[in-house]
């Protein structure tokens, strides 16, 4: 018995010093380069997703010291709450609108402050609105937009859910009691903020980890994954690996849904908005974020994937509105040989992306 015990016990430790052994290896050489989980450092969600440290940018959390140098920055409503005055520009959108890159000057908001001196008040959706164009007639019908007497409002969304978020039937007849409203956007808390949790170098990351970086070399997505990897024609990032292009999945997956119809819809919705606006001297702008595989696509070599068409076919349609194409904006930066327009390891735009469509399109 003695004998089997001290086996049992050998083979034991054996396994053990495997593991831990194994899982530091794999921290050291993947997943610590990813995670960065210490210093307040962030990285993107794409880094995330696929594990792959070579696309890693490894930025400063938001909020930090460093993380805004711009002469002006926008307000959140409970700043404006406290003096109610009138504002320039009222912004509401997805995670785009709020920070959820990080890094340097994270908020486009402030971009628009800083170049037109405006002031700039940022929102979030209320949760009993269908959408960004449902909150917007509950502010218009309930009076709160009378108080913040806006000249523009800017509704901004990422290219692959605008589809799903506007494309649909609106209610712009919508109302809630002004002092609700109130209420429940003070209690509103930007959801894309918030410090990851400490991981410790034994986690089951490591295994996704070791997976994605063998599995990557036969598949653009590692079979499984759901950020994609493919190889750019020129270097457009200052990442370790310069030419691979991280995108989402779901990139892909909703360009089908960028039908003559389905725009058509969008750009109805937007329209009728707009009218109301326009009756009480406000303009309003919608924004598609494009997606990242749709504007790095043009550079990818041996692309067998699907083209968006979401651009092109809005912008044939007229408009009440106006429309801040991103896709031709910061496509010309791209032909120009522009670097870091989109986070190497993130679905989401740089400050260099804000800076650039600031600079070129006015209000």
């Amino acid at each position: 018995m003695t004998s089997i015990y001290k086996k049992f016990v050998i083979g034991f430790i054996f396994l053990l010093s495997l593991t831990v052994l194994f899982h530091y290896v794999v921290w050291e050489k993947y997943t610590n380069h990813v995670l960065l989980v210490h210093d307040n450092i962030y990285t993107g969600d794409l880094g995330r997703m696929s594990m792959y440290p070579d696309a890693a940018f490894p930025r400063q959390s938001y909020p930090s010291e460093k993380s805004v140098n711009l002469e002006k920055e926008h307000m959140d409503f409970n700043q404006w709450f406290k003096k109610q005055e009138p504002i320039d520009v009222l912004t509401i959108g997805d995670s785009f609108s709020n920070a959820a890159t990080q890094g340097t000057n994270p908020f486009y908001q402030d971009y628009i402050a800083t170049y037109n001196n405006f002031k700039v008040l940022n929102i979030n959706q209320l949760s009993g609105a269908l959408n960004y164009l449902e909150t917007i007639s509950i502010l218009n019908n309930n009076g709160l937009l009378d108080k913040m007497k806006p000249k523009y409002i800017l509704i901004e969304s990422v290219e692959r859910f605008s589809i799903d978020r506007f494309s649909v039937d609106t209610d712009f007849a919508k109302n809630e009691l002004a002092q609700v409203s109130i209420d429940k956007f003070k209690k509103l808390k930007n959801p894309y903020l918030g410090k990851d949790k400490d991981i410790k170098f034994i986690n089951n990351q490591n295994f996704k980890a070791l997976k994605n970086n063998i599995l990557y070399n036969f598949n653009d997505r590692a079979y499984s994954s759901k950020c994609y990897k493919k190889e750019l024609s020129k270097d457009f990032f200052t990442s370790i690996d310069t030419r691979s292009l991280m995108f989402f999945k779901d990139d892909l997956d909703s360009i089908h849904k960028a039908t003559q119809k389905n725009i058509k819809k969008l750009n109805d919705n937007f329209n009728a908005l707009a009218k109301m606006l326009n009756k009480k001297g406000i303009k309003l702008y919608f924004m598609p974020a494009a997606d990242k595989y749709n504007l790095y696509a043009d550079f990818l070599i041996d692309n067998k994937y699907p083209k968006s068409v979401f651009f092109e076919n809005l912008r044939e349609l007229p408009k009440d509105y106006t429309l801040i194409d991103t896709k031709a904006i910061l496509l010309k930066e791209l032909e120009k040989g522009k670097k870091d327009i989109y986070y190497s390891d993130d679905t989401h735009w740089t400050y260099k992306a804000s800076d650039i469509l600031f600079k070129n399109f006015k209000f």
